[in-house]
């Protein structure tokens, strides 16, 4: 239904939205205990609270965000990782990006954690400079001999703009409240005709039941496709690219599964559809299979995608 009272947009600045649904926050808190035995102390828990959040989608750029922005902050994220999740050490869209990178580069990553990607392209650029406000990781990265600031993104694009040939922000955007004053950062960082790199979740992923970390108050947006196009026109730059990640292998076969299993479980019990389902998408989704359909691309043509999207939008000279 229409929702009359949303906050704008954090992409667009559009008042027009849908409220697709509520998330409860108990909910999450409940789903960080049981699928990545991680709990939050009652202080962090009663900063945020249990009730409901709103997901908007914008009438107009169709991006989906929570609203209001509950943003995480470092005592949410000093317990997020007491229990079994972990950061991955490198990304697929690190990849791409690191060919976009041409010898003798100026490099600036925003949100650069460790610095995987920074270590991976630094011989070869003439300079590299890290954004990261968490001070542990930013020692890392100064041991590593890499450049880097704490300054939030914003103030530093005031105080030195137009200096990189490449800005990079890797699965950064979902956890930002003011997208727009981020994505504007980034475009007045980068020099005409230089290019900004970005990677953010796909919403339209394979997905099974309540995905905590897709919540706030990690996640406070969730991005399709479309909203690529929404970014190249809030800018004024020009979208290049945009690659999408393939599903995992038992991602591929869980949406072949899904089907049977509902099909079956009121013929035959859930324990039998279940086994079936299995049957029929290691049946149609061979290792072989996939490892080709993933290589040719093929996955995204039939709406299926794995984790991640990848753009890269070209500031006008």
């Amino acid at each position: 239904m229409l929702d009359s009272s949303p906050n704008p947009c954090p992409l667009c600045g559009s008042t027009s939205a849908d409220t697709l649904s509520h998330i409860h926050l108990s909910d999450v808190w409940r789903a960080y205990a049981e699928k990545w035995a991680t709990s939050f102390s009652d202080d962090v828990i009663a900063k945020y609270g249990n009730g409901p959040v709103a997901l908007r989608r914008c009438g107009r750029c169709e991006l989906e965000w929570f609203d209001p922005a509950l943003e995480g902050d470092s005592g949410f994220y000093s317990q997020l990782f007491t229990g079994l999740i972990r950061y991955e050490k490198w990304r697929w869209e690190f990849e791409r990006a690191a060919r976009r990178i041409a010898d003798g580069a100026r490099v600036v990553e925003v949100g650069s954690g460790e610095g995987a990607f920074l270590r991976s392209v630094l011989p070869r650029c003439s300079s590299v400079e890290a954004l990261e406000k968490n001070p542990h990781a930013a020692d890392l990265l100064r041991v590593a001999g890499i450049k880097v600031s704490e300054n939030d993104v914003r103030a530093d694009a005031l105080a030195r703009p137009t200096r990189a040939d490449v800005v990079c922000a890797f699965q950064v955007l979902e956890h930002v409240a003011d997208v727009r004053g981020f994505l504007s950062a980034l475009a007045a960082i980068v020099v005409p005709g230089g290019e900004v790199l970005l990677s953010v979740p796909n919403r339209e992923r394979f997905r099974e039941g309540l995905e905590p970390n897709d919540c706030p108050p990690h996640h406070l947006s969730r991005w399709s496709p479309r909203q690529f196009t929404a970014v190249a026109e809030v800018l004024g730059m020009d979208l290049v690219l945009v690659e999408y990640q393939p599903p995992s292998l038992s991602h591929a076969r869980a949406a072949r599964q899904r089907p049977v299993r509902t099909a079956l479980r009121p013929v035959t019990g859930p324990w039998m559809a279940q086994l079936a389902g299995r049957a029929t998408a290691r049946v149609r989704m061979p290792e072989r299979r996939h490892a080709r359909l993933a290589a040719e691309g093929r996955f995204a043509p039939r709406g299926e995608y794995g984790h991640t999207m990848f753009a890269v939008l070209r500031r006008r000279g």
